[in-house]
């Protein structure tokens, strides 16, 4: 892809994610542009997987779009007067105050709660009397949040008492309520397109008005845990459509937190799951 620094260099670049640019568009806006990079583990590649960047905006937009009656999000009105190679990869946003928190709803037992369920008999450090299997569906959503990182260091999961302490209760208990709204709606509508959001998280900002605002990107590959699921037969496959493909072959191959080229098939692999899962719930195949 081409360089955004040289097709935006027109604005001033205020920071630079694992996989997106941010810059200041005017007093009141900011433009993010998706870039192709992967991370997983918190390390991000140089190597980038062409195409990614792409389906992670649209399916961001599409899912702001398809939210916008539960919580108001930060996607900007306007139209982007932009070079044709960095356009569609690019949302406008009005500015916010960004919360210290990611706020992570889990509707099955996988990944990392899994591994912390297996070991302790804890999910986000509360004891769990009921005895689940992997893949395992809550019967109500869970929330456990975590730390918002800087780029580099490690989210650390915290307690919702430790959340209060961050940002006070009012708005924990806010963005709890918002974060398993957004996570029921999608469920079930993801769900009546053959695919199951095992988990996700969401970012939050403060407007210029303090009110709350769904920021960052919500219900793509990059944030979220999909499996297919067949309405027909009623059965779940739980091969990753996902980052978590990636995060797979990492562990497989003995990766040590060092740069590497990504295979081509792997790269193929990564856009085939992103663009199936993109596919389904747009309906756009």
């Amino acid at each position: 892809m081409e360089n955004p620094d040289t097709s935006l260099s027109k604005y001033n670049l205020a920071f630079k994610g694992k996989v997106r640019n941010i810059y200041n568009y005017d007093d009141n806006k900011l433009l993010i542009y998706t870039s192709d990079r992967i991370s997983a583990f918190d390390y991000v590649f140089n190597d980038e997987v062409k195409g990614k960047g792409l389906l992670l905006t649209k399916m961001a937009k599409f899912c702001f779009n398809k939210t916008r009656h539960i919580v108001s999000n930060h996607i900007a009105n306007g139209d982007l007067d932009l070079p044709s190679n960095v356009r569609d990869n690019c949302m406008l946003v009005t500015k916010t105050k960004v919360l210290p928190i990611e706020a992570i709803v889990r509707g099955h037992l996988a990944g990392s709660a899994w591994n912390t369920y297996e070991a302790t008999q804890k999910i986000n450090g509360i004891p769990v009397t009921k005895e689940y299997k992997r893949y395992d569906k809550f019967d109500a959503p869970i929330f456990t949040p975590s730390t918002k990182a800087k780029l580099g260091d490690k989210d650390i999961n915290i307690s919702m008492k430790e959340m209060q302490n961050l940002i006070g209760k009012e708005l924990t208990n806010s963005i709890q309520k918002i974060s398993i709204e957004l996570f029921e709606f999608a469920y079930n509508f993801a769900k009546e397109k053959g695919v199951i959001i095992a988990d996700t998280k969401f970012e939050f900002g403060l407007d210029s008005n303090n009110k709350l605002i769904l920021i960052d990107e919500i219900f793509t590959p990059d944030c979220s845990r999909f499996w297919l699921y067949d309405k027909k037969l009623k059965k779940l496959n739980y091969d990753a459509f996902d980052k978590q493909f990636f995060r797979d072959y990492l562990i497989q191959n003995n990766w040590d937190n060092e740069q590497i080229i990504i295979p081509s098939n792997v790269k193929e692999k990564i856009i085939s799951k992103y663009k199936t899962a993109y596919d389904l719930i747009t309906n756009e195949i």
